[in-house]
């Protein structure tokens, strides 16, 4: 589901910014997905814990653009995702997330750049942030974090 998600992101033209918003929601909701049944792996809690914040900070940004007005979003809470994963499966969806991430980062740059829509700008700016720090997150690459993965 991250996958194609990513490949719609991808593939969206920068001009078509509700597309990109709803590409990059739909990822986001699989990202959130994925980093759960990640961080049943000891490797990985910490980054996760890390990037929660992050993926609701996103969450919340998204739901303000004018374009995504009507839809919510839904992040998993822990109990909704029963799927673990171990070893070189958790090492690919944490690789997922952050190939999702560099692509949603990149595509709400140049859709911020697309849309006259000054709500729907900030989103895409603000976002394009997020989406850099979650990428950092998963990758223990964030300064200020202070949870560190075990060893």
């Amino acid at each position: 589901m991250l996958s194609a998600a990513t490949a719609l992101i991808d593939s969206a033209a920068p001009e078509d910014v509700a597309g990109v918003l709803a590409a990059v929601r739909n990822g986001l909701i699989a990202a959130r997905r994925c980093g759960l049944a990640a961080a049943g792996e000891a490797r990985w809690t910490s980054r996760h814990r890390n990037a929660e914040a992050v993926e609701f900070a996103m969450a919340q940004q998204l739901v303000r653009a004018p374009t995504l007005a009507t839809q919510e979003i839904v992040l998993a809470d822990p109990p909704d995702v029963t799927e673990h994963l171990r070893g070189p499966a958790a090492d690919a969806a944490v690789e997922a997330i952050t190939g999702f991430s560099r692509s949603a980062e990149q595509a709400l740059r140049t859709a911020a750049d697309h849309t006259q829509e000054w709500a729907d700008r900030r989103v895409c700016r603000h976002c394009t942030a997020l989406a850099r720090e979650l990428r950092e997150a998963w990758g223990g690459q964030h300064p200020s974090y202070q949870l560190r993965p075990a060893e």
